[in-house]
Formats: structure tokens, sequence, C-alpha cells
């Protein structure tokens, strides 16, 4: 029945990347079931808390409106320009990015425009420095608002492939860098590339990483789980019936599954902390979106990162346990 399901599966997928890791989880766990001793079917697909909606992503900004007569007042300097940009038909409907840039812009251009009037003056100083207090809410709606976020973030792109090389990801690291340090800049009021940032933020839609790797996690973790409790209950199997749990063992976890769980680590290793650098630069979010992003910690104890780390030593410690317990030794990769 196994075999039956994966051709069909393999038949509609096709190569599809998506499914294999998907399918050699399933293998491991079905293969060690054919063990009398051994008795599990393949966890159902667990899915892990997704981004938020745009309700919850979004961060508000101050608004501010400046009279006609001011802005006539201002054409002789950049903050005329700057505004009219904004109340034009586009800038009504611009893009969390672009408004990013354009919060850059008037805070510049406000800082460098030599007001005549006093109370103009006043008001627009006032105007920047709110601006300037509001950067991270702009720079995290230009983050995790848009399209770029959706696919970076998105779990119905299944696994990361089961080939995943760190060496596939250096345009997403470089992305990421330049991003945090953009964050970092923000109370120094960085120039910032348009076209560069733009691009950036594509290189993150482009990779999907993020929602494949919480969705490999999470998907790992259950069936580290399910072999482990089931390795660890297990009675009187020393001799052959070992023999047999730990050439499926070897075959599938040793030569494959674990090799693949390093890719991923040191895949994480590296994306992880530039990208929890980014949450933290842009905090405080919403309770439900920083929820959403505790998921991706690195340091705290109930992240999905923690839990598939406490799976894979669980699954380890079982199996070797129970080779112990038979005085039977083991190969590691």
């Amino acid at each position: 029945m196994f075999l039956l399901s994966c051709m069909v599966l393999l038949g509609i997928t096709g190569c599809d990347s998506r499914f294999k890791a998907e399918v050699t989880l399933t293998k491991y766990v079905t293969d060690l079931s054919r063990s009398q001793f051994f008795s599990l079917s393949a966890p159902a697909p667990v899915m892990p808390m997704g981004l938020p909606s745009l309700r919850d992503r979004q961060q508000t900004l101050t608004q501010f409106d400046i009279g006609l007569l001011d802005f006539l007042s201002l054409q002789q300097c950049d903050v005329g320009a700057v505004a009219g940009r904004k109340n034009s038909i586009l800038g009504k409907v611009m893009p969390d990015s672009q408004r990013f840039l354009y919060e850059l812009d008037i805070i510049r251009a406000i800082e460098s425009c030599d007001i005549k009037s006093d109370d103009l003056s006043d008001e627009l100083k006032l105007v920047a420095k709110t601006k300037q207090l509001e950067l991270p809410k702009a720079f995290s709606n230009a983050i995790f608002n848009g399209a770029e976020s959706d696919a970076f973030f998105s779990l119905s792109n299944g696994y990361l492939p089961l080939d995943y090389s760190t060496a596939q990801q250096q345009d997403l690291l470089d992305a990421l860098s330049r991003l945090v340090a953009i964050g970092e800049a923000l109370p120094r009021l960085p120039t910032v590339d348009g076209g560069k940032f733009e691009e950036d933020l594509k290189i993150l839609m482009a990779s999907e990483f993020s929602g494949r790797l919480l969705y490999s996690l999470v998907q790992i973790t259950a069936n580290l789980n399910a072999v482990a409790s089931q390795v660890g209950s297990l009675e009187g199997v020393c001799g052959a019936p070992l023999t047999y749990l730990k050439q499926q063992f070897e075959v599938n976890y040793v030569e494959t599954i674990q090799p693949y769980m390093g890719r991923i680590q040191g895949g994480a290793y590296q994306v992880l902390p530039l990208l929890n650098k980014l949450i933290n630069l842009t905090a405080p979010h919403s309770d439900t979106m920083s929820a959403f992003l505790a998921q991706f910690s690195l340091t705290t104890s109930d992240s999905v990162w923690a839990e598939y780390q406490q799976a894979s030593q669980w699954h380890a410690k079982s199996w070797s346990n129970l080779f112990s317990e038979c005085s039977v030794a083991i190969s590691s990769s």
C-alpha cells in the first residue's frame, strides 16, 4: 500500500522537490513498521502558525497634512516636491516599501530646508522628529507587509528540497545582511538605494526560505518524535528483530535524513541570526505577529527551532539506548 501511495504521489508531482523529503520521512516510518515489533503510521502533516493577516502585521504611522499655502511656500526646497509625491494619485496607494523610502526622503528634505516661517519651521521639525522615531515601524511594514513577505514566509511551498544546500542561498544572505544594515542605521537616517532595496525584497520572495524552513522543521520534528517514542518502548527485540530495525535506521535515517537535517541546520544557522536581527530591529510587533515570529527564535525554549533540536536529541538518544541495551554497535555518518 505504501509503495502504491508513493507511486501515485510521484506520478502526480513528478520531480516536484516539495514532496521528496515527505516521501523520505514516510518511507523511514513505514520501513520500520514492517517489523512486527514496530507499529507506527507516518504522522499527518502538522501546520505551524502561519503569517498573520495584514491587519495584524501593519504598524500604523502618524499622518501629517501640510496646508496648501504652506505647501506652496515650500516649493523653493525639496519638502514641497517630496510631499507632493506622497499626495499624488499614485502616492496615496504606494506600497509599504515605497512608503519607507518616502519617509526617509521627507525627513531628509525637512532637515535640509531653510524655512523662514518660525511656526512652519517648528511644525515641520516636529513632523521630522516624529517620523524619525517611527522609522522602525515604516521599515517593519516594508519588510513584512508586501507580497515578498507572503512568499518568504509561506507554508504552502512545502519542504526545503531534499538536495538543499547552503551554497544556494548566498544571494539571500547578502540581501538579509543589507536589510539588517539599513535597520541598524535607522537612527542615523541612512541613504538607501531604492532600486537595490526593492531587489533585496524580491530576493526574499524568490527564496521562499523561511516558510519552507518552518514547515520542514515541524514535519521532521513530528516524525522524529513518533519514531523516538516507539523505539523507547521496544522490548525483546535484541537479535534478529533489531538487525532489521538497525538496517532501516541506517539506510533511511543515517544515510539520507540525517544529512538532510545537517544541511537544513547549516542554512538555518546562517539565515536565522539575520532574520532575528530584522525582527528585533522592527519591534515591537502586534501580539499575533510576535507569536508568529517567535517560532524562528534560536534562543527561546518553546520555539519551533528548539522543539526540533529536542526531537533530534530524543530520537538519537532512543536509538542509542536501544543499541546499548542489545550491545549493538552503530555506524555514524
